[in-house]
């Protein structure tokens, strides 16, 4: 509009210039005279107008600057937290695993611990009689169970180790692994694991995270079976290998997941168990690991005999050394 206003004035003056060549020489005077008054003015408003407009512009600027490392700020505490949430949800999840880490290994280490005792009974007698050459076959039977429980509490320890690095992993002697670690607690249940897995099948991913992914789901089996009595009392693990993907099933006998709460099963804090013996922690993390830290994908559906959890993973691998933030356990 204020241009418009400006353009006019000169307009005019124009018209009045061309009016000018009829008057008098002191009218001439009085028009140039005025022409150049107009002519200062509009200049004036116009150097106003850019100058006010330069300073809008970097006050709008300032403005924006201010506001993008307020946001930035905002983001970085916002990360912050979300990474203190994510290690506190670690934490609890290591507690649990611990606790049932725990369970296995006083299954793991009764038998042994029996045998040393009969063992210890035994030897004592032989010594009473004298009979110093089966003193020896008793010492051997120790020294083996003495071995064993030994490599239990390796096994166990390194359960725990942080993986910095992806490996070729042998699904099948992954299972064996997870067999090896809760084996006793599942026959203590009367609960079989079935492997029907390819003995050739590899996989590139961090060994000790997909082991505590697949634990975990093991031992959601077993309780799955617990809870429902079920006759059938069955875990299978399955292996299916392509071009790209490599895919683990876990299918057991437990009945399967109410159809109202499938879409839950992998909310933090969510459990079907008594608050005493659930955290709903484990099967957050597990999907956080499969789909985060091994860019691959974690899924559950119903079948005719229970649940049935899918794990599927790429034969590229998950994310690198410099990316990985840790699994379960010491996340940084």
């Amino acid at each position: 509009m204020k241009k418009i206003i400006l353009l006019l004035v000169i307009f005019i003056g124009l018209v009045h210039s061309q009016e000018a060549v009829v008057l008098s020489d002191q009218s001439e005077i009085d028009f140039w005279l005025l022409a150049a008054v107009v002519a200062i003015v509009v200049t004036a408003g116009l150097m106003y107008k850019y100058r006010r407009l330069d300073e809008l512009v970097h006050q709008r600027t300032a403005e924006l600057e201010t506001f993008n490392q307020r946001l930035q700020e905002e983001i970085t505490k916002a990360v912050e937290k979300n990474r203190t949430q994510e290690k506190i949800l670690m934490q609890q999840a290591k507690m649990a695993e611990i606790g049932s880490m725990v369970e296995s290994i006083a299954h793991q280490w009764r038998q042994p611990l029996n045998i040393l005792g009969l063992s210890m009974t035994r030897l004592n007698i032989n010594v009473s009689l004298g009979n110093h050459n089966d003193m020896s076959r008793v010492i051997e039977i120790v020294e083996q169970q003495i071995d064993y429980m030994s490599q239990t509490i390796d096994d166990f320890r390194n359960f725990f180790k942080q993986d910095r690095l992806q490996s070729k992993v042998n699904v099948y002697h992954l299972i064996s692994e997870v067999e090896t670690l809760l084996g006793p607690l599942l026959a203590s249940k009367k609960i079989a694991l079935i492997k029907e897995i390819d003995p050739m099948i590899e996989i590139l991913v961090y060994h000790n995270e997909l082991k505590q992914v697949l634990i975990n789901i093991v031992n959601n089996a077993r309780e799955a079976i617990e809870a429902t009595k079920s006759k059938k009392r069955e875990i299978t693990v399955r292996c299916i290998d392509d071009t790209y993907h490599c895919t683990i099933s876990i299918e057991d006998s437990g009945g399967g997941v109410p159809h109202h709460i499938v879409d839950k099963i992998f909310d933090p804090y969510f459990t079907t168990k008594f608050e005493s013996q659930g955290t709903g922690i484990g099967l957050y993390m597990a999907k956080m690991i499969i789909e985060k830290h091994c860019l691959g994908k974690l899924s559950i559906y119903n079948t005719t005999n229970g649940a049935c959890f899918e794990i599927r993973l790429n034969h590229s691998g998950g994310v690198n050394e410099r990316e990985y933030s840790g699994g379960l356990v010491n996340h940084p």
